[in-house]
């Protein structure tokens, strides 16, 4: 029955959210992505939280994506290492994974199916669900709302109330170049680019970006401040000591 509760405490909320099939977000073509069979998403929902899905039925994909999201840690062939460990990857999040394309953070899976099954495989330690269980994972992962804090519109333009320096920031965050990479409503612009930091990555999202515990495929960054100036350094770009403070108000909002 524990897993059950799981459900009711953990992802009653994402049920509800689901039920539009994602419709509230500004950019959704439901020509390119067709909500989901909400029979299916609620079945999905069931089997993304049952640990009894992997063989030693000790871990859920929602073990490490609590509610759609990311624990913060960083896992190497499925299993938990060390930041800085070689080949460590971390943990992204799920939220608007339907419009996050390719996947994983080198872009081998151009589909989500094929990122499901690949999840199966490695993080989930050989699960083999039937195939209306992937089926079922698959509806609810894509059914994932993006996350939003409701701080800023589809254009990145923050919402008031806000602080001035925010509002400023978004001016900075578009003169410096971030928005080339991480462009709204998504922040991201489905590539792989190379950064400084050891071979091409795909582009993270940057929504929730400011409540991550660790940044960087390799969780190298511990805090946004300092994924933010390697960025900076990477591309370039010199803020004065304000601007930069502006550009780290206005990813706060995101």
């Amino acid at each position: 029955m524990a897993w059950r509760f799981a459900l009711c405490a953990g992802g009653l909320s994402y049920l509800l959210l689901v039920g539009n099939g994602g419709a509230e977000n500004a950019d959704f073509d439901p020509r390119a992505n067709p909500p989901p069979n909400p029979d299916l998403v609620q079945r999905g929902a069931f089997v993304f939280l049952d640990p009894r899905l992997s063989p030693p039925a000790d871990r859920a994909c929602a073990t490490c994506h609590p509610g759609g999201g990311s624990d913060g840690k960083l896992y190497r062939a499925g299993e938990p290492v060390a930041p800085g460990t070689p080949g460590a990857r971390r943990t992204p999040s799920l939220r608007g994974a339907g419009e996050s394309s390719p996947y994983f953070w080198d872009g081998s899976a151009e589909g989500l199916r094929g990122a499901v099954e690949r999840m199966l495989r490695i993080e989930m330690r050989g699960a083999s669900p039937p195939g209306y269980d992937v089926d079922a994972l698959e509806a609810y992962v894509r059914s994932l709302p993006r996350f939003d804090r409701g701080r800023v519109r589809p254009n990145g333009t923050p919402t008031e109330p806000v602080r001035l320096s925010a509002r400023r920031g978004l001016d900075v965050f578009r003169s410096s170049g971030c928005v080339d990479c991480h462009p709204p409503p998504a922040y991201l612009d489905r590539r792989s680019h190379d950064v400084g930091t050891g071979g091409r990555y795909d582009t993270p999202t940057l929504r929730g970006v400011g409540e991550m515990k660790t940044l960087g495929h390799d969780g190298r960054w511990k805090s946004l401040a300092e994924a933010v100036d390697a960025m900076l350094i990477s591309a370039g770009v010199s803020l004065s000591p304000e601007q930069r403070q502006q550009l780290l108000d206005y990813l706060a909002l995101l």
